[in-house]
Protein backbone atom coordinates (compact mmCIF):
# COMPACT_ATOMS: atom_id res chain seq x y z
CA UNK A 1 0.00 0.00 0.00
CA UNK A 2 1.94 2.74 -1.15
CA UNK A 3 1.92 6.64 0.23
CA UNK A 4 3.02 8.70 -2.75
CA UNK A 5 3.59 12.47 -2.59
CA UNK A 6 1.95 14.76 -4.78
CA UNK A 7 2.61 18.81 -5.65
CA UNK A 8 -0.39 21.29 -6.83
CA UNK A 9 0.62 23.16 -9.97
CA UNK A 10 -2.11 25.73 -9.13
CA UNK A 11 -1.33 26.46 -5.55
CA UNK A 12 2.05 24.84 -5.09
CA UNK A 13 0.11 22.63 -2.35
CA UNK A 14 2.39 19.59 -1.55
CA UNK A 15 0.18 16.63 -0.39
CA UNK A 16 0.71 13.02 0.48
CA UNK A 17 -1.93 10.49 -0.53
CA UNK A 18 -2.62 6.72 0.18
CA UNK A 19 -2.98 4.38 -2.36
CA UNK A 20 -4.60 0.60 -1.46
CA UNK A 21 -2.06 -0.61 -4.04
CA UNK A 22 0.66 -0.08 -6.31
CA UNK A 23 -1.79 -0.97 -9.48
CA UNK A 24 -4.44 1.78 -8.38
CA UNK A 25 -1.91 4.20 -8.11
CA UNK A 26 -0.75 3.27 -11.58
CA UNK A 27 -3.79 3.02 -13.37
CA UNK A 28 -6.03 6.43 -11.87
CA UNK A 29 -5.31 9.69 -12.52
CA UNK A 30 -3.55 11.97 -9.87
CA UNK A 31 -5.36 13.02 -6.60
CA UNK A 32 -6.96 16.74 -6.60
CA UNK A 33 -5.42 19.15 -4.78
CA UNK A 34 -6.79 18.96 -0.88
CA UNK A 35 -5.83 22.82 -0.71
CA UNK A 36 -7.66 24.46 -3.45
CA UNK A 37 -9.27 21.22 -5.62
CA UNK A 38 -7.43 21.30 -8.23
CA UNK A 39 -6.76 18.84 -10.74
CA UNK A 40 -3.62 20.08 -12.27
CA UNK A 41 -1.16 17.48 -10.08
CA UNK A 42 1.53 15.56 -10.63
CA UNK A 43 3.81 13.61 -8.57
CA UNK A 44 7.14 14.36 -6.73
CA UNK A 45 10.25 12.19 -5.91
CA UNK A 46 9.67 12.07 -1.98
CA UNK A 47 12.72 12.29 0.46
CA UNK A 48 13.73 9.23 2.12
CA UNK A 49 16.13 8.95 5.31
CA UNK A 50 18.79 6.35 5.64
CA UNK A 51 18.20 5.14 9.48
CA UNK A 52 19.91 2.43 11.69
CA UNK A 53 21.59 -0.54 10.39
CA UNK A 54 20.73 0.63 7.33
CA UNK A 55 23.87 3.41 7.24
CA UNK A 56 22.62 6.24 9.50
CA UNK A 57 21.37 6.75 13.20
CA UNK A 58 17.40 6.77 14.11
CA UNK A 59 16.86 10.41 15.80
CA UNK A 60 16.41 8.99 19.30
CA UNK A 61 20.42 7.60 18.39
CA UNK A 62 21.42 10.73 17.15
CA UNK A 63 20.47 12.68 20.37
CA UNK A 64 21.39 10.09 22.75
CA UNK A 65 25.10 10.71 20.46
CA UNK A 66 25.04 14.54 21.00
CA UNK A 67 23.70 14.68 24.81
CA UNK A 68 26.94 11.93 25.80
CA UNK A 69 28.87 14.50 23.35
CA UNK A 70 27.57 17.84 25.84
CA UNK A 71 28.34 15.42 29.13
CA UNK A 72 32.20 14.90 28.02
CA UNK A 73 32.36 18.49 27.03
CA UNK A 74 31.82 19.46 30.28
CA UNK A 75 34.44 17.23 32.07
CA UNK A 76 37.77 18.76 32.06
CA UNK A 77 40.96 15.69 32.10
CA UNK A 78 43.32 15.20 34.42
CA UNK A 79 45.98 15.56 32.27
CA UNK A 80 44.46 19.30 31.36
CA UNK A 81 44.34 19.63 35.29
CA UNK A 82 47.70 18.47 36.09
CA UNK A 83 49.01 20.73 33.44
CA UNK A 84 47.54 23.76 34.68
CA UNK A 85 48.34 22.87 38.00
CA UNK A 86 51.94 22.74 37.53
CA UNK A 87 52.34 26.03 35.54
CA UNK A 88 50.53 28.01 38.00
CA UNK A 89 53.07 30.21 40.25
CA UNK A 90 52.50 30.53 44.06
CA UNK A 91 51.28 34.12 44.75
CA UNK A 92 53.76 36.39 46.37
CA UNK A 93 52.36 37.31 50.24
CA UNK A 94 51.04 40.77 49.78
CA UNK A 95 52.50 43.24 52.25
Amino acid sequence: MPIYEYTCLDCSHTYSHFWPSIRAAGESPPPPCPQCGSEQTERVISQVAVLGALGGLTPSEQAAQRAQEERLAKITPKEQIDKLRAGKQPRAASS
